[in-house]
Protein backbone atom coordinates (compact mmCIF):
# COMPACT_ATOMS: atom_id res chain seq x y z
CA UNK A 1 0.00 0.00 0.00
CA UNK A 2 1.49 3.28 -0.68
CA UNK A 3 1.99 6.19 2.19
CA UNK A 4 -0.06 8.72 2.65
CA UNK A 5 2.43 11.07 1.26
CA UNK A 6 2.71 9.21 -2.47
CA UNK A 7 -1.24 9.56 -2.64
CA UNK A 8 -1.09 12.76 -1.76
CA UNK A 9 1.12 14.26 -4.16
CA UNK A 10 -0.60 11.98 -6.82
CA UNK A 11 -3.92 13.23 -5.39
CA UNK A 12 -2.62 17.12 -5.56
CA UNK A 13 -1.40 16.53 -9.18
CA UNK A 14 -4.74 14.66 -10.15
CA UNK A 15 -7.01 17.47 -9.23
CA UNK A 16 -4.59 20.45 -10.86
CA UNK A 17 -4.82 18.46 -14.28
CA UNK A 18 -8.64 18.13 -13.60
CA UNK A 19 -8.99 21.57 -12.85
CA UNK A 20 -6.34 24.20 -13.13
CA UNK A 21 -5.96 25.13 -9.65
CA UNK A 22 -4.03 24.16 -6.53
CA UNK A 23 -6.63 21.57 -4.35
CA UNK A 24 -7.58 23.22 -0.80
CA UNK A 25 -6.68 20.70 2.17
CA UNK A 26 -10.37 19.69 2.76
CA UNK A 27 -10.44 18.89 -0.78
CA UNK A 28 -7.46 16.57 -0.53
CA UNK A 29 -8.32 15.38 2.82
CA UNK A 30 -12.04 14.55 0.99
CA UNK A 31 -10.39 12.44 -1.79
CA UNK A 32 -7.86 10.25 0.46
CA UNK A 33 -10.10 9.74 3.12
CA UNK A 34 -7.97 11.26 5.63
CA UNK A 35 -8.20 14.12 8.44
CA UNK A 36 -7.09 17.78 7.22
CA UNK A 37 -4.32 17.41 10.03
CA UNK A 38 -2.93 14.45 8.00
CA UNK A 39 -3.64 16.16 5.04
CA UNK A 40 -1.29 19.26 6.75
CA UNK A 41 1.61 16.45 8.01
CA UNK A 42 1.97 15.37 4.43
CA UNK A 43 1.76 18.98 2.92
CA UNK A 44 4.66 19.69 4.73
CA UNK A 45 6.40 16.65 4.45
CA UNK A 46 6.59 17.77 0.38
CA UNK A 47 7.69 20.55 0.77
CA UNK A 48 10.12 19.53 3.23
CA UNK A 49 11.35 16.87 0.17
CA UNK A 50 10.96 19.63 -2.03
CA UNK A 51 7.80 18.19 -4.21
CA UNK A 52 5.96 21.05 -3.59
CA UNK A 53 6.01 25.06 -2.18
CA UNK A 54 3.55 26.53 0.12
CA UNK A 55 2.65 29.69 0.57
CA UNK A 56 4.47 30.32 3.17
CA UNK A 57 2.71 30.17 6.94
CA UNK A 58 0.27 28.61 5.21
CA UNK A 59 -0.42 24.80 4.01
CA UNK A 60 -1.59 26.40 0.64
CA UNK A 61 0.13 24.79 -2.70
CA UNK A 62 1.43 27.84 -4.21
CA UNK A 63 3.72 25.41 -6.50
CA UNK A 64 3.43 21.34 -7.55
CA UNK A 65 5.76 21.93 -10.70
CA UNK A 66 4.98 22.59 -13.60
CA UNK A 67 2.03 23.96 -11.95
CA UNK A 68 1.60 26.82 -10.08
CA UNK A 69 -1.10 27.45 -7.37
CA UNK A 70 -1.65 31.22 -8.36
CA UNK A 71 -1.71 33.56 -11.27
CA UNK A 72 1.61 33.83 -13.36
CA UNK A 73 2.83 35.40 -16.80
CA UNK A 74 2.52 31.40 -18.24
CA UNK A 75 -1.05 30.87 -18.92
CA UNK A 76 -1.66 27.88 -20.58
CA UNK A 77 -4.75 26.17 -21.74
CA UNK A 78 -5.91 22.57 -22.82
CA UNK A 79 -9.30 21.78 -23.94
CA UNK A 80 -11.51 23.45 -20.97
CA UNK A 81 -9.31 24.03 -18.65
CA UNK A 82 -7.07 26.86 -17.93
CA UNK A 83 -3.68 26.56 -15.79
CA UNK A 84 -0.87 28.44 -14.79
CA UNK A 85 2.70 27.62 -14.97
CA UNK A 86 5.67 28.87 -12.48
CA UNK A 87 7.63 29.81 -16.29
CA UNK A 88 8.41 29.17 -19.68
CA UNK A 89 9.71 26.09 -19.16
CA UNK A 90 6.98 24.72 -16.94
CA UNK A 91 4.44 25.70 -19.83
CA UNK A 92 6.09 23.16 -21.71
CA UNK A 93 5.83 20.83 -18.70
CA UNK A 94 2.09 21.35 -18.85
CA UNK A 95 1.81 19.67 -22.08
CA UNK A 96 4.61 17.12 -21.08
CA UNK A 97 2.14 16.30 -17.88
CA UNK A 98 -0.84 16.29 -19.18
CA UNK A 99 -0.05 14.56 -22.59
CA UNK A 100 -2.23 16.98 -24.51
CA UNK A 101 -2.06 20.12 -26.78
CA UNK A 102 -1.85 22.96 -25.19
CA UNK A 103 -2.10 26.85 -25.98
CA UNK A 104 0.56 29.04 -24.14
CA UNK A 105 1.79 32.52 -25.88
CA UNK A 106 3.36 35.28 -23.87
CA UNK A 107 4.33 38.84 -25.63
CA UNK A 108 7.60 37.02 -26.68
CA UNK A 109 7.35 33.35 -27.57
CA UNK A 110 4.81 30.91 -28.59
CA UNK A 111 4.90 28.07 -26.07
CA UNK A 112 1.99 26.05 -27.32
CA UNK A 113 2.50 22.30 -28.17
CA UNK A 114 1.36 20.22 -30.88
CA UNK A 115 0.91 16.72 -31.23
CA UNK A 116 3.86 16.89 -28.58
CA UNK A 117 6.23 18.98 -29.83
CA UNK A 118 6.45 22.56 -29.28
CA UNK A 119 4.98 25.00 -31.93
CA UNK A 120 8.27 27.29 -32.12
CA UNK A 121 11.31 25.73 -32.60
CA UNK A 122 13.45 28.98 -32.20
CA UNK A 123 14.16 30.23 -28.94
CA UNK A 124 16.90 30.31 -26.06
CA UNK A 125 16.63 29.17 -22.82
CA UNK A 126 18.84 31.47 -20.42
CA UNK A 127 19.43 29.91 -16.86
CA UNK A 128 20.37 32.64 -14.63
CA UNK A 129 20.98 30.75 -11.52
CA UNK A 130 22.85 26.88 -11.45
CA UNK A 131 20.64 24.32 -11.26
CA UNK A 132 21.76 23.40 -7.89
CA UNK A 133 21.02 26.33 -6.34
CA UNK A 134 17.42 26.11 -7.91
CA UNK A 135 16.06 25.62 -4.06
CA UNK A 136 17.81 28.71 -2.80
CA UNK A 137 15.06 30.51 -3.73
CA UNK A 138 12.58 28.28 -6.35
CA UNK A 139 9.74 30.93 -6.58
CA UNK A 140 12.75 33.69 -7.86
CA UNK A 141 14.42 31.00 -10.08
Amino acid sequence: MKSLSSRLRLEIYRRFADTGRAPARGELAGGLGCGVAEVEHGLSELAAGHVIVLVPGTFEIAMAHPFSGMPTAFAVRSGDVSYWANCAWDALGIAAILGRDTESRTEDIDLSVREGRPVSTSGVVHLLVPAKRFWDDIAYT
